[in-house]
């Protein structure tokens, strides 16, 4: 039998597989993946929405104070739920609309019908994997030591900690070119080296050609997740009582690959 999740643990799970849902929209949008079946989006998001109330559920059945940071991380995890049976609405209402058969992208005109319906539910969950990454590491500092993870990573930093936190809000994609890796990122910078060192440990993947070109026409990317010992050990990192150790500087080594970094819109 499979240990059960932490409630932590669910929570980051939650929040990869809205990262999933969120790159199969933008894929959509962007004109680099053919058009879903009938249902696959709608259902998709209905999928996120009892996942989404089981987590919380989760959440609410620990011993936590009733103090008003806790209530406003379950409140906010609430009013994502709300959110999502929006986007359900929205994607099951594109679905009625879809072009017929063998169409192409082009043909989902932005102003109305299902590209319309498509991009509301989008925006809908934009900011579904922060906000339950955020929600999370408030609940973790508050739950009993025996809902905690206990999945610990020899040589774990802060940095190691925070990479692995910016992988957990969907924030990280990366693409090959001449054999160099290029990371994009949002607003901390992750380079390739700390992404290769995760990934070596296990705790991250690239899911390749999930997330969309970052310009159009571009090519599409790969999204980096956390593997399921990730979560555990991002879990463990984010709930333990003892601090994290900061890596220390070491001399610049000759490398002959190359890594660049672009801020994703």
């Amino acid at each position: 039998m499979p240990t059960p999740l932490t409630p932590v643990e669910r929570l980051l799970a939650l929040a990869d597989i809205y990262t999933q849902h969120n790159d199969l929209l933008d894929t959509l949008l962007s004109g680099s993946t053919s058009l879903p079946a009938p249902d696959a989006y709608a259902a998709s998001a209905r999928r996120l929405e009892r996942e989404a109330l089981v987590s919380i559920k989760a959440v609410r059945q620990q011993p936590l104070p009733a103090i008003e940071s806790i209530k406003s991380a379950v409140v906010r995890l609430k009013q994502l739920a709300h959110l999502t049976a929006g986007a359900t609405h929205y994607l099951t209402a594109a679905q009625h609309v879809l072009p017929p058969d063998g169409a192409q992208h082009q043909r989902l005109n932005p102003r109305h019908g299902a590209r319309w319906y498509i991009q509301l539910a989008r925006e809908l969950t934009a900011l579904a994997p922060l906000t339950i990454i955020d929600s999370a590491m408030v609940i973790a500092r508050r739950l009993p030591s025996r809902s905690h993870s206990h999945t610990t990573v020899p040589g774990m930093t802060v940095d190691h900690r925070d990479a692995l936190l910016e992988v957990g809000r969907g924030h990280i994609a990366t693409t090959q070119r001449n054999g160099n890796q290029f990371v994009y990122h949002h607003g901390t910078s992750v380079d390739a080296k700390m992404l290769g060192q995760l990934e070596t440990q296990g705790l991250i993947i690239h899911e390749p050609a999930s997330a969309a070109p970052f310009f159009t026409g571009g090519p599409s990317r790969d999204r980096a997740r956390l593997t399921p010992l990730g979560i555990s050990a991002l879990s463990t990192a984010i709930t333990s009582q003892f601090p994290l150790t900061r890596p220390v500087a070491a001399p610049a080594a000759a490398s002959t690959t190359v890594s660049a970094s672009r801020t994703r819109r």
